[in-house]
């Protein structure tokens, strides 16, 4: 099921975002769904050659996971920071997403770089990617901020109403959550 999701996802994007707006601008409906499955079709078979260089990994999960950090780092940083700050531009944004695929691709595939990482462990690699991307942003919007803070403006199309439950809901999620920690926790370890 994740394979197929994946795989309809990326056949989307690139049908949506690539070819129709990109190669074909004027492609008709036909069309850009026959080259969303031909791309599919692609994926499928690239995935299937590439699935046996798994093979030797300790774990696939882990494997993915690690992956996966390739990308999910550098966006997080970057919703973050466009969450946390409204003068940062979006070269920062741009700066960190390439900077930051970049780094972790060095740390997980040069051999000399891999065996550092390895032994720092990649989820404290990961997090450190993060600080300095984070730290980068700011930098950035530090010295050549935009010249207004971004502010959403509401195109009414959507009604932005608080839900009033919001506050009290959310309050009693975050408490259950401690309430499941708490009850499954282990606190023997608190008395060594």
């Amino acid at each position: 099921s994740s394979f197929n999701s994946v795989l309809n996802s990326t056949a989307t994007l690139f049908s949506l975002g690539i070819y129709a707006k990109i190669m074909a601008p004027g492609a008709s409906e036909q069309q850009v769904i026959r080259a969303g499955k031909n791309f599919g079709w692609l994926i499928a078979v690239g995935s299937m050659l590439v699935a046996p260089l798994l093979a030797g990994q300790q774990s696939i999960f882990g494997y993915l996971q690690k992956m996966n950090g390739l990308y999910s780092i550098p966006v997080f940083s970057v919703v973050i920071v466009g969450l946390l700050s409204r003068r940062v531009p979006a070269l920062a944004a741009n700066v960190a997403l390439v900077l930051g695929f970049c780094t972790i691709a060095l740390g997980y595939f040069v051999p000399q770089l891999s065996d550092y990482v390895r032994r720092m462990h990649e989820f404290h690699f990961l997090g450190s990617v993060f600080v300095v991307l984070v730290s980068v942003m700011l930098v950035i919007g530090r010295i050549a901020p935009r010249a207004t803070p971004w502010q959403l403006k509401n195109s009414g199309q959507v009604d932005l109403t608080p839900w009033k439950p919001a506050v009290p809901l959310g309050l009693s999620l975050v408490a259950l959550v401690l309430a499941i920690y708490v009850a499954f926790a282990d606190v023997s370890i608190l008395s060594r």
